[in-house]
């Protein structure tokens, strides 16, 4: 199992609009590649500096908390001896594994440290791809063993959930919220990925046992992390005030507003407003991603609700309406005749400079805790289309035209809504 890529996390967020174009050669605008020469030297002088967002949550892992999941890593990959197993195609993919687990221990130490610990997340699963892999080629680990792990696993994860306190300092709400929802976006995670799967890839009988562990490791580690994220947060606090009603009366009012988001519109109905044809064009992936997102996040948000994850609830609301307030301005912008397949590279280098610096004001925007949570989004956008430039000879134009206009159009409509949050938590 390789690690997931922004592509498959689109895809898996999916909404149906995507996978509807994708059956449509005729009205697929991800079909398809121009063909206008733009200039290469001119293309890899776009990707450029980009503006630090700061942690989205005022109290991050302690120091303890990463060594433990490194060491969870290491204790799992160290003094393998692969060279024991006879198969070939076994032994290279527990290799795999190993090595890919073994580069998370490196470390970045330009990030944050929610974000050393978030990356350290899928690793855990690769070391246990390992170290079960070879439990099951010893005899030592069936596939009842691990289908036995993971009820107990998921049934921990529920009962972190099903026994949530919203707590927090009295004089502020908002970053209480910010707190509760990465904490419980780690606990749901972990609730989701215990899940039993009847999806399965391998029929090797060492590599399924190993699948089927990593699974579980995986959404252990998330279930872990925000058991022992709550506590740490929780011992913070002179004086806990509880959050539970207001997240829930701020929830409610955000929800009924973007609801209807989350059906999934037709085709026809989203690209029918336009007279001119977005087939193929930077528009039209434009007005793909930010249809899916807000579908993406209004779906998240009912769903948050009805569980009773508030916090999560307020924040998936809120990009769906900064999705939808995208939407309507880039759409306004297709109208007037923008984002068709440039000439030349220079409309979109003059985009991205647009996206960075829409993404500046979005960071001076208050509360800085709901900004920075909504920055995080337009700053992937934009770094994953760098990434492309610097990584990928052949990038597509129209997508890197398409993706920083995505992360300008995102970063530029945030603030109001951020504002609109702000005032409805602190009322």
């Amino acid at each position: 199992m390789s690690r997931p890529s922004r592509r498959s996390v689109l895809a898996a967020a999916g909404t149906g609009f995507a996978a509807a174009l994708a059956g449509c050669s005729d009205l697929n605008p991800l079909s398809g590649e121009s063909r206008v020469s733009y200039d290469e030297s001119a293309l890899a002088a776009i990707p450029g500096d980009l503006p630090t967002v700061p942690p989205p949550i005022p109290v991050q892992p302690t120091e303890s908390h990463l060594a433990a999941a490194r060491e969870r890593i290491r204790s799992r990959i160290e003094d393998t001896d692969l060279s024991r197993v006879p198969n070939d195609v076994v032994r290279a993919k527990l290799s795999r594994e190993r090595e890919s687990a073994r580069t998370a221990l490196d470390g970045d130490d330009a990030a944050s440290r929610v974000e050393v610990l978030a990356g350290l997340t899928y690793p855990r699963s690769e070391a246990m791809f390992v170290d079960a892999g070879l439990a099951a080629f010893d005899g030592e680990l069936s596939a009842m063993d691990v289908a036995d792990r993971r009820e107990r696993h998921h049934a921990n994860a529920e009962a972190f959930l099903a026994d949530y306190a919203y707590v927090g300092p009295p004089d502020d709400p908002v970053g209480a919220l910010a707190e509760h929802a990465h904490i419980t976006g780690w606990g749901h995670d972990g609730v989701r990925l215990t899940r039993a799967d009847e999806r399965h890839e391998y029929e090797n009988t060492v590599l399924h046992v190993a699948e089927l562990a990593q699974d579980v490791e995986w959404g252990r580690a998330y279930a872990a992390d925000a058991r022992r994220l709550r506590k740490h947060y929780g011992s913070t606090l002179d004086d806990p005030h509880d959050f539970a009603g207001l997240f829930a009366t701020v929830a409610d009012a955000l929800v009924a507003d973007v609801a209807s988001f989350s059906e999934r519109p037709s085709v026809e109905s989203v690209f029918g407003e336009f007279e001119r044809d977005i087939e193929e064009k930077p528009a039209g992936e434009i007005v793909v991603e930010l249809v899916g997102d807000r579908t993406a996040a209004a779906t998240e948000a009912v769903s948050a609700r009805e569980d009773g994850r508030v916090a999560t609830a307020v924040v998936a609301a809120m990009r769906a309406l900064v999705a939808d307030a995208a939407l309507a301005d880039a759409s306004a912008a297709i109208r007037d005749g923008d984002y068709a397949l440039p000439a030349s590279v220079d409309p979109v280098a003059a985009e991205r400079a647009a996206a960075v610096e829409a993404l500046r004001t979005l960071l001076d925007a208050a509360p800085a805790p709901l900004a920075r949570r909504l920055a995080g989004y337009p700053y992937n956008t934009v770094e994953n289309a760098d990434t492309e430039v610097r990584e990928d000879g052949e990038t597509s134009v129209r997508y890197l035209y398409a993706e920083y206009a995505v992360a300008n159009h995102f970063a530029a409509a945030a603030p109001a809504v951020v504002e609109r949050v702000g005032r409805a938590l602190d009322a």
